[in-house]
């Protein structure tokens, strides 16, 4: 038994799915707007196929108004406060990760424009 995560057509989390059975040839049978790779505990996660990733499509403003009517129907749990935190660490990271990437980015560009001086330097010094 293998669990799969389904999404909508906008690509938003639904559902865990379990598939209880390999196919005929003894793999599992992923349905159609499945995935194997599980959401992190985003508010709404959102796959990207091409990534093979999730991320986080809640905005600020409605994380905060589903803590505010969490924390205003009953008293926190500790619970609740774990659930909150996690959710406030999961945006740091998300953030930190998006930064890393840009960090990256930046970086290969340095690097292809330094071996870019580096092969007109060598093509001059030949043509001397």
């Amino acid at each position: 038994m293998i669990q799969v995560y389904r999404y909508d057509e906008n690509f938003i989390f639904v559902e865990p799915v379990p598939i209880e059975d390999p196919g005929e040839d003894g793999n599992y049978v992923i349905p159609e707007n499945c995935t194997t790779v599980q959401p992190p505990s985003f508010v709404k996660p959102k796959y990207h196929p091409e990534d093979q990733a999730w991320t986080e499509e809640a905005t600020k403003e409605e994380i905060a108004q589903l803590y505010e009517k969490a924390t205003s129907e009953r008293e926190q749990s500790p619970i609740d406060i774990l659930k909150i935190q996690n959710a406030k660490l999961t945006l740091q990271i998300a953030a930190a990760e998006k930064e890393n990437a840009d960090r990256r980015k930046r970086e290969a560009e340095q690097a292809l424009m330094i071996a870019q001086l580096q092969q007109a330097i060598n093509d001059l010094k030949g043509e001397s």
